[in-house]
């Protein structure tokens, strides 16, 4: 949801409205980051390139990629109590040895496949200025590492909810 949002303080604040007292709100992101633990993923990795150049042209087109601390204040700055906060990483690929693990990593390296060219390519060409033709080369070298096991890679989701007041004292 986050690259279609580009007023955050109005959205929650539509949420904040919408609620019934004592009823909660839930935010839900993935961080637009590609993080690895153990070395196999090099900084011209293609799919952390293509992420990388995803989060730019969001900033540039005036999404703020979210992360933990600002979902947070978000709630906190609308006036939302008993805050709570999750983080889950998320593998991309079947690499953990986990069963679990690999299985939503196999999840999200489908999930994966359908959202190079539908993300990416107006965002590129658009907010970036890319050449069409560079733009889907960058696809197309994301879409072939994103398959690739021997990358360790996995993303990060957030979930942050909150509890509108009762207005009791």
């Amino acid at each position: 949801m986050a690259s279609g949002v580009s007023n955050w303080d109005h959205l929650i604040s539509e949420m904040l409205r919408c609620t019934a007292p004592g009823g909660y709100v839930e935010l839900c992101e993935g961080e637009i980051k590609l993080n690895c633990d153990d070395g196999t993923m090099a900084e011209d990795n293609p799919l952390k390139v293509f992420v990388d150049t995803l989060k730019e042209s969001m900033v540039k087109s005036g999404r703020i990629p979210p992360d933990m601390p600002f979902l947070k204040r978000l709630l906190e700055k609308a006036g939302f109590e008993d805050i709570t906060t999750f983080k889950a990483n998320e593998p991309v690929g079947p690499w953990p040895k986990d069963p679990r693990l690999k299985k939503i990593g196999a999840m999200q390296m489908l999930h994966s496949e359908t959202l190079f060219e539908s993300y990416e390519m107006a965002a590129f060409t658009r907010a970036l200025d890319m050449d069409v033709k560079k733009a889907q080369e960058l696809c197309d070298a994301g879409r072939a590492a994103n398959l690739n096991k021997n990358y360790h890679t996995y993303s990060t989701y957030n979930r942050v909810y909150g509890r509108k007041s009762s207005g009791r004292n």
